[in-house]
């Protein structure tokens, strides 16, 4: 059964909150927003006599924060406010990868001995586990004996990205929790087998939370400012936040058009060098030039998730590269006579194979050509002159859509 909407399950939360939450309270799903709301709103719950300790399960420090005010909330950590995806938890257990020793006894998981008993000063202990997905592989099979040990008042909170069910012990325990798990899932952008992202839930949600602050927004407007910011749902609501310290809050105030917030947004989305290809094939200058602007002014995120403005030029160039040469060798087959439905097959595309064809279709082998010796003079400037990256990528994109004077090979040559 498919999680139900962020909205429905923060409710439910909300609920469980002022009925009373048992021992044990598991926040986890992909969005982060949301989980990082869940949990601000059940440390506000906790007893203020209590003891609150809290454990960063991800940097595995072993050590546990007294409970002081200043520990009544999670602190966003650095690049929370942008919901970029980077949770910083290892995600081993959501790829099927080698899973955490088990923890052999309590004596293992100090902190669920601290939940036997309040300490010197107070009658509960609140252990709070961020980021606990490798907390959560390592210490459900001694958690599982531990329920009925916690002491009245005192309670677990973990939060995690993902929780892991492969040992048949934590799939229990899932099931022994019930209703005190709360999942958060992704907003999807489209409906079921849809396209149109202004009938998406993502778009739905930005209109609600606009109305919510006062700055109400026609459907159009909520679907630019998805298109401008972004799908973090943290990035959007900050957004939301400007508009209405510029707006200033009216719930009267006539729903907001495009052009009203024409320069008011100030977020950009995020790109990658993948999208700028896919621009660039497709004949779309307007998002590739939105493409470039955004991985200059955010960065392209590596393979550990983390964003970085370094190294555009060379991994956009590289990958326009291998998607130009693929393309040309696909068209080179076609004028040789080749079937067109067998080429993408010959030349081992095995993904998005009619948006392939599509690309070999609309371009001739000369622009192509044209193209990759103006990805080659891109990064010849760059060694040479140290031009920005973006000033470079604009002026191959000037190139490739309007045309333009590009060195021949034999300039190349030292």
């Amino acid at each position: 059964m498919a999680a139900p909407h962020p909205d429905q399950e923060f409710e439910r939360l909300q609920r469980a909150c002022q009925k009373g939450l048992g021992p044990v309270v598991v926040v986890t799903g992909t969005n982060d927003h949301y989980r990082r709301l869940a949990l601000e709103l059940l440390l506000a719950a906790q007893p203020q006599d209590a003891e609150l300790r809290l454990l960063d399960a991800a940097e595995d420090r072993g050590a546990r924060g007294g409970g002081d005010e200043g520990a009544k909330a999670p602190r966003p950590r650095s690049g929370e406010a942008r919901d970029d995806g980077d949770d910083g938890e290892p995600d081993d257990g959501e790829r099927g990868g080698t899973l955490e020793p088990a923890a052999e006894s309590v004596q293992d998981v100090p902190e669920l001995l601290d939940l036997r008993g309040g300490g010197l000063f107070a009658r509960a202990t609140v252990v709070c586990v961020r980021r606990g997905a490798k907390w959560w592989q390592r210490c459900a099979p001694v958690l599982a004996t531990q329920l009925d040990k916690i002491a009245r008042g005192s309670r677990l909170l973990l939060e995690a990205n993902k929780l892991d069910k492969r040992r048949k012990v934590a799939s229990e325990l899932l099931k022994t929790l019930g209703e005190a798990v709360f999942e958060f899932r992704d907003l999807f952008e489209t409906r079921f087998g849809g396209t149109d992202l202004a009938e998406g839930e993502l778009v739905a949600w930005v209109g609600k939370q606009a109305q919510k602050r006062g700055v109400p927004l026609q459907p159009d407007a909520a679907l630019l400012v998805v298109a401008q910011v972004g799908k973090g749902l943290s990035e959007l609501a900050a957004e939301l936040d400007r508009l209405q310290a510029q707006f200033g809050p009216d719930p009267q105030r006539k729903p907001l058009a495009p052009t009203d917030l024409r320069g008011r947004l100030s977020v950009s989305f995020e790109s990658t060098p993948f999208e700028l290809a896919e621009a660039v094939l497709d004949g779309d200058r307007a998002r590739a030039l939105r493409s470039v602007r955004a991985m200059c002014d955010r960065g392209v995120r590596g393979k550990t998730g983390k964003r970085s403005t370094g190294g555009v030029l060379p991994f956009a160039c590289s990958w326009l590269w291998q998607s130009l040469a693929k393309v040309l060798a696909g068209r080179e087959l076609l004028d040789a006579g080749v079937r067109q439905d067998t080429i993408a097959r010959q030349l081992g595309v095995q993904f998005f194979a009619d948006r392939f064809l599509r690309q070999v279709a609309r371009h001739d082998a000369a622009r192509l050509r044209t193209g990759l010796l103006a990805i080659h003079h891109c990064l010849r400037l760059s060694r040479t002159t140290g031009e920005d990256d973006g000033v470079l990528l604009e002026g191959f994109l000037q190139v490739w859509f309007h045309g333009g004077q590009v060195p021949g090979a034999e300039a190349f040559e030292w």
